[in-house]
């Protein structure tokens, strides 16, 4: 009896290791977001830092009176080891917001590729008619990884607190069952894949709502040719000589953080 005891008990724990020994972690798939971006916080955080005088004011003072509170994207990941991809999802939306959308206040529709391996980030806009081409490094990001979980689309997920772009504050939540160190942005540098991500100062958030594990190519090829390429330097630089003699630092800072992340 001793002996069959001792046979069961070794039978069972010899499985446990073996399942613990083997478990899924998955090196592709496909994961959709919600954006929810807060419209009238995210307006009145532009009209605040508008100058002094600036014709534009009155005009989105009245239109913040006809958005609706909130706006709802999506976005599409599709990773695979270390390469990550990220586009919108188009879908219809009320005509205020899609008029917000075309001038850029409430999201640009980058598409943005990273390779983790290599260091190397590209991302895609149009603005103004004009293709806007960006690559550069990644960007980078001080996180502190706090005791704080949550679970998003069925995963278990923990808090870290970021600081990117010099200045601007992020709050992270990323699982290590994805060990892809990716986001629905261009943030990176967690050990797992970002689910959850609040950009306080930006007046939105991200979850993740579905997550699919499934063979996934990353799109590396979201450049059009013709468009010159820069680094994001460059490009802020360039901005600024363009926006930067009617716009106030402040609302300039506003718009090439939300441009970058």
């Amino acid at each position: 009896m001793k002996l069959f005891i001792s046979t069961i008990f070794f039978l069972v724990l010899s499985l446990g290791m073996a399942s613990a020994q083997y478990t899924f972690f998955p090196q592709q798939g496909v994961i959709t977001y919600d954006k929810t971006v807060h419209v009238k916080n995210l307006m009145r955080r532009h009209i605040q830092s508008l100058k002094d005088g600036d014709f534009s004011k009155k005009y989105f003072e009245e239109m913040m009176t006809k958005v609706p509170e909130t706006a709802v994207l999506t976005k599409k990941v599709s990773f695979s080891d270390q390469e990550v991809s990220v586009e919108p999802v188009e879908k219809e939306q009320p005509q205020m917001i899609a008029n917000l959308l075309r001038m850029g206040l409430l999201d640009y529709g980058s598409k943005i590729y990273q390779n983790i391996g290599k260091d190397e980030s590209l991302m895609t806009m149009e603005i103004g008619g004009s293709q806007i081409n960006i690559k550069d490094s990644l960007t980078n990001v001080k996180w502190k990884i706090t005791n704080e979980y949550r679970n998003i689309a069925g995963y278990d997920c923990r808090r870290a607190n970021g600081v990117t772009l010099d200045s601007v504050y992020v709050v992270a939540f990323y699982t290590d069952q994805i060990p892809t160190s990716a986001s629905p942005s261009t943030l990176h540098g967690l050990p797992g894949m970002i689910l959850g991500l609040v950009v306080p100062e930006q007046h939105f958030n991200i979850y993740a709502t579905k997550v699919e594990m499934t063979a996934a190519t990353p799109n590396a090829n979201i450049f059009k040719k013709k468009a010159d390429t820069t680094t994001r330097k460059q490009t802020r630089d360039r901005m600024k000589e363009i926006l930067g003699q009617w716009m106030s630092d402040k609302q300039f800072n506003l718009i090439i953080a939300a441009m970058f992340l």
